[in-house]
């Protein structure tokens, strides 16, 4: 349970109203339930969903004087909602070892350390204080994992590669394993080693069985800051830049270096060897097969139609040259 006074101190904000008002959990702003807490964006949202009487609101000042307290005044509502769950909502541990866990003598124990069921942590491995490792967990020989880093079940990260602090890492997410290099040898494929790590940089979270390949010679990094989403799957010596948010079922292929701030949408890809600028935004399913050295928002694709409107212009696409020519000869004519 939080009161109104405590999470207008831990937010930032100004509140209104009684200051020991409960808050007990967050809620959609049309919900019925009592001593919640949620946001509204608008003032006309809010004149359409008013919250119960007895939960608080958070709004923007430009149109908090004619709300019912209490509330919370905020130039962010949705961040600072967003402050709020996370103050309802702590990442919690137990700070033990479960007695099925297998660590390696060389591996220093600290009493912060949390480290669940069927977890292994291999030779030569550095835990900073704080970091939890749940159940199932693998934590191969001379991997580093930072200050306050939480890895949920059955997370994977292979040898020496690097987790900085305060990352988040949900189930099934593999860091650095092996990228897909291969050398043709006349009707066959060699493998080529990957030799390089995988870099993971502070305050990054990714979602769950997103797999994150090593380099192949050089390191794949991923900075500061980075959001990935589910199921994405970055391909060895990729760089992915500060603060960049990726949405499930992106591609990233080899040697590709996205910028700051990029939004990447859902079931995007990316071919390898490209350069995409800071502050781009890329449309869900595009295919982007060329550098982008410019901010902006991208897109590539065909979006829904009715099936048989669908096949009409795939028929159509298919004459295209045949219908460009024609257009060429008709004005070559006049």
């Amino acid at each position: 349970m939080l009161t109104l006074s405590y999470i207008a101190k831990q937010t930032g904000t100004q509140f209104v109203g009684d200051p020991n008002t409960q808050v007990l959990r967050a809620s959609s702003i049309n919900s019925s339930a009592e001593n919640t807490i949620c946001f509204a964006l608008t003032e006309q949202f809010l004149k359409k969903n008013p919250p119960h009487p007895q939960s608080v609101v958070i709004v923007k000042p430009s149109f908090c004087e004619n709300i019912s307290e209490p509330y919370l005044i905020s130039d962010t509502p949705e961040l600072t909602f967003a402050k709020v769950l996370a103050l309802l909502h702590p990442l919690v541990s137990n700070q033990q070892i479960h007695p099925s866990a297998i660590v390696d003598d060389s591996v220093i124990i600290d009493p912060t350390h949390s480290i669940g069921a069927q977890v292994f942590i291999g030779k030569g491995v550095k835990l900073g204080k704080n970091v939890v490792i749940g159940v199932g967990c693998v934590i191969e020989d001379n991997v580093s994992i930072g200050e306050g880093s939480y890895l949920h079940s059955r997370v994977t990260v292979c040898k020496q590669s690097e987790v900085g602090e305060h990352c988040i890492l949900h189930p099934g997410v593999v860091v650095g394993s092996d990228g897909f290099g291969l050398a043709r040898d006349k009707d066959r494929w060699v493998k080529l080693p990957q030799v390089g790590r995988a870099i993971i940089k502070n305050n990054v979270e990714i979602g769950a069985n997103t797999t994150i390949d090593r380099g192949a010679l050089d390191d794949t990094i991923i900075h500061d800051g980075v959001k990935l989403d589910n199921q994405i799957q970055i391909a060895h010596n990729v760089e992915i830049g500060e603060n960049t948010a990726m949405a499930a079922c992106v591609g990233v292929a080899g040697s590709a270096k996205i910028g700051k701030n990029c939004q990447i949408s859902g079931a995007a890809v990316v071919l390898g060897h490209l350069t995409v600028a800071d502050n781009v935004i890329v449309t869900a399913m595009s295919l982007v097969t060329k550098s982008i050295k410019k901010a902006g928002v991208y897109s590539s694709g065909t979006p829904l139609l009715e099936n048989a409107a669908w096949h009409k212009s795939n028929v159509r696409y298919k004459n295209l040259d045949d219908l460009a020519k024609a257009i060429k000869e008709l004005q070559n004519n006049q």
